[in-house]
């Protein structure tokens, strides 16, 4: 049965699954916090130097590369790449090349690609994507959760189709942004590993169209029952009153991968 996250679920069973989270995030079941971050640079297909952060922990842990949304940067997971660490995992954050500035980190890579006249069509975004991917799998050999948010959520989906190094993916708010060229819907019919996708309240029904093609069996699509909740990135973010709602869902999904 679909795990539709958003119904039939009571306030106080909320309360106690949020309770369970936060002793699961500080218990011995996690590590301490601590990892080493560095600047990483890779290449495209066309031959775009695109830039990353690493965060690295352990060479026994696996990656989730993290995907901004358009406009952005890899600054856009600054205030949040702690709880994934704390959930056991290196981190690659990329700037791909569609990107601008977020929290006072420019987009080196959407910067290279304009003083350096590359494309930057969807072909090209996925381009920077992909090499993401590799790198990530280069680096531990293991499988890969692919994370990404808005329009490069969308090609983060079609991306995990795709390539065998990824293992399951995350898509924070998808959506068509590439038509007639590209449709997000139709390209990941029938996608053969776990998939979560959050949305707003409002969003669900559409990323339940999108997500139509996709066996029941490996499909979550969360949306807090309770308030509208909001999109990408911003839904993890302590801002958000009900991020611990994103968090908790995310915390699952991790769980049923091990």
């Amino acid at each position: 049965m679909q795990k539709k996250q958003n119904s039939g679920v009571t306030i106080g069973f909320r309360r106690l699954q949020l309770i369970i989270l936060m002793i699961f995030l500080w218990s011995g079941q996690v590590l301490n916090g601590q990892y080493d971050k560095e600047e990483i640079s890779f290449f495209a297909s066309d031959s775009l130097l695109v830039t990353a952060d690493h965060y690295f922990t352990s060479d026994t842990l696996p990656y989730i590369v993290m995907i901004h949304e358009q406009g952005s940067s890899r600054g856009e997971f600054s205030s949040i790449i702690d709880r994934f660490q704390k959930m056991n995992f290196n981190a690659i954050s990329v700037d791909v090349r569609n990107g601008g500035n977020t929290n006072f980190v420019a987009n080196k890579t959407a910067r290279r690609s304009r003083t350096g006249g590359y494309d930057r069509g969807a072909e090209n975004i996925e381009a920077d994507i992909r090499a993401a991917v590799n790198e990530a799998w280069n680096h531990s050999e293991k499988p890969v959760i692919l994370l990404g948010a808005g329009a490069n959520g969308s090609l983060a989906l079609k991306a995990a189709k795709e390539m065998e190094q990824v293992k399951a993916v995350i898509a924070l708010s998808p959506g068509e942004y590439f038509r007639p060229s590209i449709s997000i819907e139709d390209t990941i019919s029938g996608i053969d590993k776990p998939v979560l996708i959050t949305s707003t309240s409002l969003e669900y029904p559409y990323m339940e169209q999108i997500a139509s093609g996709i066996d029941e069996s490996i499909l979550t699509i969360f949306a807090p029952e309770n308030s509208e909740g909001a999109r990408g990135t911003r839904a993890l973010r302590p801002e958000n009153p009900s991020n611990g709602e994103y968090w908790l869902t995310l915390l699952l999904f991790f769980k049923d991968l091990q």
